[in-house]
């Protein structure tokens, strides 16, 4: 905009102008929703899809601790219920969608496990019970 000759001056005026058509930095009291300090803010939106993904894992997860306490039976039926929340959680979700790879890779974990559980189901009487 302005030679070099200007120096200082020139930075000034430019900087100034670039103010006035860009409007002011910090908008007017009246237009900034501000909520009064001590409220708790709106919980972030989450998909249904979403809330099936972390229902499995925490399903996932209680069926593990039933798993190492040597409670077998009651891990199956958990590793099940897993199984049908993921099955349900897949209907009709995309291929392209962010949960659908996680859920994939959940159900054949699950899968594994319970595949594993089932073998160890006939020695479960010889397992002992932790104190």
């Amino acid at each position: 905009l302005f030679s070099a000759s200007c120096g200082f001056t020139g930075w000034i005026l430019a900087n100034s102008m670039a103010s006035k058509l860009t409007g002011p930095r910090v908008p007017p009291k009246g237009s900034r929703q501000l909520k009064p300090p001590g409220e708790a803010r709106s919980a972030p939106k989450v998909s249904q899809v979403q809330r099936q993904v972390d229902e499995v894992k925490s399903l996932e997860k209680r069926a593990g601790d039933l798993v190492r306490s040597n409670d077998l039976r009651s891990a199956l039926q958990t590793y099940d219920e897993c199984r049908a929340e993921i099955q349900e959680a897949l209907e009709g979700l995309p291929k392209d969608d962010i949960c659908y790879s996680t859920l994939v890779e959940s159900k054949n974990s699950v899968e594994e496990k319970i595949s594993k559980c089932k073998q160890f189901l006939p020695f479960e009487y010889f397992l002992k019970a932790p104190k």
